[in-house]
């Protein structure tokens, strides 16, 4: 900045003025706003000086550069003073970044000729009260949460000489006694009158007791208000007598409990549910040790609560599945639930069990993993229901396979000679393994459906998927809909090959269904050629075309028209959406 004697007047008077003082005072001069402060300010910046003194404030601020620059670029630009209350700054004085505060003023600096060259910047740090002043909020917000709480809390004091229950208003309305009343006194019968028919006798005989006995007494016992809810209450009181030994007082206090008795009833409820199920459910903890076995895992497993309890859950598990059980727990301790997982467990005799699992995280009040429930489920019926009717399905498949190889030798023998090599013979073959193919894929479904979109892709595998466009979404056909649209589409296929687009290389088909929302559902199937040989419409439809216009129109119960459109033939179908048809997502 050069000797202070350069200095312009106004910079001298301004430093003179500001370094002698207590007040927390930093000038920033000039455009790059350089950093000059007192002694009183010093320790507000930290570690920041001396370094900052009389450098560019961008240097040593940077942190809170963003913040600060333009509040000083609008006192320098404007010439206006900005001031603020308690306001936050991001700083890091003291090698890390901390939030502080300050009552701040600043103001311009202006030469004779009122050109502003300087921010005078004059700051109390506010921080200690901030910090003082937030942490008295929070305390008195506890205080009010726990005089909230309180609420639930009423005191009464009993004078058994005229039976009268003096109680504040918290006390009173427990009872449905009006607050006002409960205070000036009102009569034991009253209170009596609140508490649940079915808890009167036990509640005076306990009272009687504590009278006798002069042990403090503890009680629960449900209140019935005038609107008809019942709540839980906790009272405690204890007699004072006279110095005669007659009883005198029963001052005490009550306590809502519903909240908790509430959740013992659900928690009873819920054991019962775990103890009367007959599926198997177990607790364990995250290292996998198990903590409750219920009643249903004792007739699964054979083992009995006192044997597994305390004991790691991989005695269950086939040493060919022990890798199962960290992939498990790691999925819990990230939250997931484990659905139907199919799996194979041992039991205490050593023979093996097809189980059903669903695992769930179970979660403390801070709502931490700290376990997990696992219900099992015997599946070993089922499974081997499966696994026969897999059997069942295959040999159906193969005596299908055999009477239709059956039915072709007669044909070739039928034929004879040189006609079981004529055309006529090679069409009646080649709609017999079409045929076949079609039972493929309903005994690949179990016999009781196929997908369309199998159907469409066994006709496009045989003549090349880059002839065929497809688009729509996947549908289940029931088996009869299923054989004769593989019939359908194989004709269609066939003529196209012999006749049509996919006769030429350059020629494609494109097969595009939809379901369309009218009355009912419809199905819009169509099938369409594109850039083969002109076409004109046949002088008689030969076997092919009626199979498919008649056959198939009579299956799915709907119209079936092929047109002959000179780009190439059109084979439309419009069908109501069967009962037994299921649509799939979008694919």
């Amino acid at each position: 900045m050069g000797p202070i004697s350069g200095w312009p007047a106004h910079l001298r008077n301004t430093v003179g003025l500001m370094l002698p003082t207590k007040a927390q005072i930093v000038l920033f001069w000039g455009p790059e706003f350089l950093a000059l402060y007192n002694d009183a300010y010093a320790p507000t910046i930290g570690n920041k000086h001396p370094t900052a003194f009389a450098r560019p404030a961008r240097e040593n601020w940077t942190e809170l550069w963003s913040d600060l620059e333009p509040l000083l670029t609008r006192v320098l630009l404007t010439g206006e003073t900005v001031s603020a209350k308690d306001r936050p700054f991001e700083i890091e004085r003291h090698g890390y970044l901390e939030t502080v505060y300050f009552n701040i003023s600043y103001s311009p600096i202006s030469d004779e000729a009122g050109r502003i060259d300087g921010v005078l910047c004059i700051v109390e740090e506010t921080t200690q009260r901030v910090v003082t002043d937030r942490a008295l909020v929070k305390a008195e917000e506890r205080l009010s949460y726990a005089l909230q709480a309180a609420g639930m809390i009423g005191t009464f004091d009993t004078d058994f000489r005229t039976n009268t229950v003096y109680s504040d208003a918290r006390f009173a309305t427990m009872f449905s006694v009006p607050p006002e009343k409960g205070a000036a006194g009102a009569p034991l019968a009253d209170y009596l009158a609140g508490i649940h028919p079915d808890d009167v006798g036990r509640v005076s005989d306990a009272i009687q007791q504590a009278i006798v006995s002069g042990e403090k007494c503890v009680l629960e016992y449900r209140v019935q208000k005038t609107d008809g809810t019942v709540h839980w209450l906790e009272v405690h009181g204890q007699c004072l007598y006279d110095e005669t030994g007659k009883p005198l007082r029963m001052p005490g206090v009550a306590v809502d409990i519903s909240d908790r008795k509430r959740a013992e009833l659900a928690r009873g409820h819920l054991a019962a549910i775990v103890e009367s199920s007959v599926d198997a459910i177990i607790s364990k903890n995250l290292d996998g040790i198990i903590t409750s076995w219920n009643a249903g895992a004792e007739r699964l497993f054979g083992y009995s609560t006192e044997e597994v309890v305390g004991k790691p859950v991989t005695i269950l598990i086939p040493e060919d599945r022990q890798k199962e059980e960290p992939d498990i727990l790691s999925r819990l301790r990230r939250g997931e639930r484990v659905e139907h997982f199919e799996t194979v467990r041992r039991r205490k005799d050593g023979s093996l069990v097809d189980l059903s699992l669903t695992i769930s995280p179970i979660r403390s009040s801070d709502n931490h993993i700290i376990g997990a429930s696992k219900i099992a489920r015997d599946i070993t019926d089922r499974k081997a229901a499966e696994r026969l009717n897999f059997t069942l399905l295959r040999e159906m498949k193969h005596r299908l396979k055999n009477n239709l190889a059956t039915v072709l030798a007669i044909a070739r023998q039928s034929f004879g000679g040189h006609e079981s090599e004529s055309e006529d013979f090679r069409k009646f073959e080649a709609r017999l393994l079409a045929l076949s193919n079609g039972h493929d894929l309903i005994t690949r479904e179990e016999w009781d459906s196929a997908e369309l979109r199998d159907i469409v892709a066994q006709i496009i595998t045989v003549h090349g998927r880059q002839r065929f466009q497809i688009e729509g979404s996947d549908l289940k056909l029931s088996p009869k809909s299923a054989l004769a649209l593989t019939l359908a589409l194989h004709e269609l296929a066939t003529n196209a090959a012999k006749y049509g687009a996919l006769s030429v290389p350059i020629g494609k088909v494109t097969i595009r269904w939809e379901i369309e929302q009218r009355d009912v559902p419809w199905f819009i199937f169509r099938w369409q050629e594109q850039d083969g040989p002109s076409v004109s419409e046949p002088s008689r439809k030969g076997f092919g075309s009626r199979l498919i216009e008649r056959v198939l129109a009579l299956e799915l119960s709907g119209d079936v028209r092929i047109t002959y459109e000179t780009s190439g033939v059109v084979c439309e179908i419009v069908a109501p959406l069967a009962a037994d048809w299921e649509e799939k997502s979008q694919t």
